[in-house]
């Protein structure tokens, strides 16, 4: 969200609509598009229970809607591609679900159809879950994104409602590469977007790889996630609005120094909503163990990174009355830092007395190089919370992600440095131990009562089914993905 909310009148339908911006140009060349032998086109509505084999390789052709109360069950291995030219986007609607259970040796991949090597940020929609959860704007929402209404708004593109334990499916071991586009201005598809998704959904272990806008945005909903990977995005990673009240556990931003969005890039983004209303459900997601890699690598660290892209902002901006919280987690390398924003807050509600009232919680955190290191704690009223937000989290400029983790700095081989990067809690670094789960926001069940600080800990659970260089990818054998 990055201005007010605008309403836009399609038909009959009213969107509301959460991310206004300018949108950089991502890519106006068309590359060559790549068509294997066993491709299947995609395109039009699923209206029935529906199963795609990882013998074929699937491409969506503008937006495909799975409605009427259909099961799209993807098998492991498959590869789904998405068409540029038509703005192929796979849309889960209200009472419908997808069931794409993939495997840590055969992840389900969505992905650019062109060419490898030709590839970028922006090639294609991306995924979008609609449920009947819990939302502040009510319960019959428009979706953004310049979806179809087709004259019939609440079967294709609404969301919300009263059922806070919804099911739109499960996404397991997903890899979702180059979506994220903006149809129009304000009206963006990210590469997850989720709205109004209940807590009767499976989210874990997905990987969202070169976003052309968000990789993950909540619109509302309960749902709840573990292990997220948001790797290149072009905005922001991990966006909650509207009255987002899940959890997330386990989470890795790492950012590219020349990638950022016009509108300004950050790794958290949380509203209440767009004029910063007292409107319920409140915006109150938790984020526990979340490793986020900034662009701000240091000095000597990789002497031929360019310079950072100077819409770059936050490691958390915080705002318009939210009330979301981040525990047990680390930040390093960001231009700025932890902005408590009450700068466009409309009502007497405001964010930093949602700190200060406890319902806002950021405490057990580490926060690294800070770029702006007077900027590392920022706000309106830093005054109210700057003390005990310095007491309750570790502030120090001398930390950087290499010194809390194993190798972050590795870059796919279309970036500057090619490798892998290794998420690992360093050993006798400061994020190894001091994780707690004693505030009321982690002493749920959900959240694993692990010792170390971020995502990661000596076991690496991104290995195997994530890919940190997409423009390689083998097709040789059906179902056997890289």
């Amino acid at each position: 969200m990055k201005k007010p909310l605008l309403f836009l009148a399609l038909g009959a339908t009213l969107f509301v609509t959460a991310c206004a911006k300018k949108e950089a140009i991502i890519d106006p060349v068309q590359p060559p598009i790549e068509v294997p032998s066993n491709s299947v086109e995609v395109s039009g509505d699923i209206t029935t229970n529906t199963t795609w084999s990882a013998s074929k390789i699937y491409t969506l052709k503008g937006f495909v809607y799975v409605t009427n109360g259909a099961v799209l069950t993807i098998e492991p291995g498959t590869i789904i591609k998405g068409d540029k030219a038509t703005k192929g986007t796979l849309i889960i609607t209200r009472g419908a679900q997808i069931n794409a259970t993939g495997t840590v040796d055969k992840p389900i991949v969505f992905t650019s159809s062109f060419a490898a090597g030709t590839r970028n940020a922006g090639d294609w929609g991306g995924i979008i879950l609609l449920g009947k959860a819990p939302v502040n704007q009510g319960d019959n929402v428009g979706i953004e994104g310049g979806l179809d209404a087709k004259g019939d708004a609440a079967k294709y593109i609404q969301y919300g409602g009263t059922n806070a334990a919804d099911n739109s499916g499960t996404l397991k071991y997903v890899r979702i590469e180059y979506a994220g586009i903006p149809f129009s201005p304000d009206n963006e598809i990210n590469g997850l977007t989720m709205g109004g998704v209940g807590s009767g959904t499976t989210l874990d272990y997905i990987q969202v790889y070169r976003s052309g806008d968000d990789a993950y945005e909540w619109f509302g909903g309960t749902v709840n996630a573990k292990h997220l990977l948001a790797i290149g995005s072009l905005d922001d990673d991990f966006d909650t609005d509207f009255g987002y009240s899940g959890k997330v556990q386990f989470g890795i931003a790492q950012r590219y120094p020349t990638i950022a969005d016009v509108s300004g890039s950050n790794a958290f983004e949380s509203d209440n909503d767009g004029s910063g209303s007292d409107k319920t459900p409140q915006t109150s997601a938790v984020f526990s163990n979340m490793t986020l890699v900034g662009p701000v690598i240091p000095t000597g660290t990789a002497a031929t990174l360019p310079t950072v892209n100077n819409n770059y902002q936050h490691a958390a901006q915080l705002r318009r009355n939210s009330a979301e919280s981040i525990l047990n987690s680390v930040f390093a390398g960001f231009v700025d830092g932890i902005y408590i924003d009450d700068s466009k807050v409309t009502t007497a509600a405001s964010t930093s007395t949602n700190y200060t009232a406890g319902r806002l919680v950021f405490a057990n955190n580490i926060v690294g190089t800070i770029k702006n290191a007077a900027n590392d704690v920022k706000g309106e009223n830093k005054a109210l919370f700057s003390v005990t937000l310095k007491a309750t989290n570790t502030f120090d400029q001398s930390i950087t992600a290499a010194t809390l983790l194993t190798d972050p700095f590795k870059y796919s081989s279309d970036f500057a440095i090619p490798g892998t990067p290794i998420f690992t809690v360093k050993a006798g670094s400061a994020a190894e131990t001091g994780a707690a789960f004693t505030n009321t926001k982690v002493t749920d069940p959900f959240f694993e009562k692990v010792t170390y600080r971020g995502a990661v800990g000596a076991t690496d659970w991104t290995t195997g089914w994530t890919n940190f260089n997409p423009q390689v990818m083998l097709y040789t054998t059906p179902g056997a993905v890289k």
